[in-house]
């Protein structure tokens, strides 16, 4: 996969610099620990050193559903969040998580050097951003399925079609995968389980295998 990072082209030692004048702070958490919410006041960014997280978004029923799941280097913040306002979210651990935060401010304001790697980490997040477009029409491609077996089978291609493999690991547990395709838990297992049984996918745990068929 060829993701843009935040901190790509940009030395240790330039970085270190950076985060003193951006006042940046490190933070670690536990598994299952909320990294932010919608309804924080602070306009920060978060960027994922180790660990991962879900973004969640929750309806007035209380069912939630995965927006996107994030890994190292990924991005969040309050400016991700504003197209949701009118519903709950937040960013939840998934795993014990180390996460860098700093001011939105201090990203969109030069400071008085106009430092080189400035300008390339704001580059950076432009290029994560239109990532994070490209993501949201793969989602859109996912999700308008009108099918269980539809959804996954798109979905599982595009996992194919990202790893270079017919074969690959989910990046969710299955609880968490009905989450972010918006199925029941129960119907998407049990529509698994015919797939094997046709002979269109191999599964064991989070591994994927896709068949092919003459």
């Amino acid at each position: 996969m060829d993701n843009v990072h935040i901190f790509d082209n940009i030395s240790d030692q330039e970085l270190k610099k950076m985060m003193v004048c951006f006042k940046s702070q490190i933070r670690t958490f536990p598994a299952h620990e909320q990294l932010l919410s919608s309804s924080s006041t602070a306009n920060q960014i978060g960027v994922i050193l180790s660990g991962e997280a879900d973004l969640i978004k929750y309806d007035y029923d209380g069912y939630r559903s995965i927006i996107e799941h994030l890994t190292n280097q990924d991005i969040f913040g309050q400016l991700l969040l504003r197209p949701f306002d009118e519903s709950p979210m937040e960013v939840l651990s998934c795993t014990n998580c180390e996460v860098l935060f700093f001011d939105y401010e201090c990203l969109i304001k030069r400071c008085a050097h106009a430092c080189a790697h400035h300008s390339m980490l704001v580059n950076n997040v432009l290029q994560i951003f239109s990532s994070k477009t490209r993501q949201l029409h793969t989602r859109l491609d996912i999700l308008s399925q009108r099918s269980i077996r539809n959804k996954l089978l798109t979905y599982f291609r595009h996992l194919a079609y990202e790893y270079h493999s017919e074969s690959f690991i989910l990046p969710f547990t299955l609880n968490s995968m009905a989450d972010y395709l918006f199925i029941d838990r129960s119907a998407m297992l049990r529509e698994m389980k015919k797939m094997r049984d046709e002979n269109l996918i191999q599964s064991k745990g989070r591994r994927i295998t896709l068949q092919h068929h003459e």
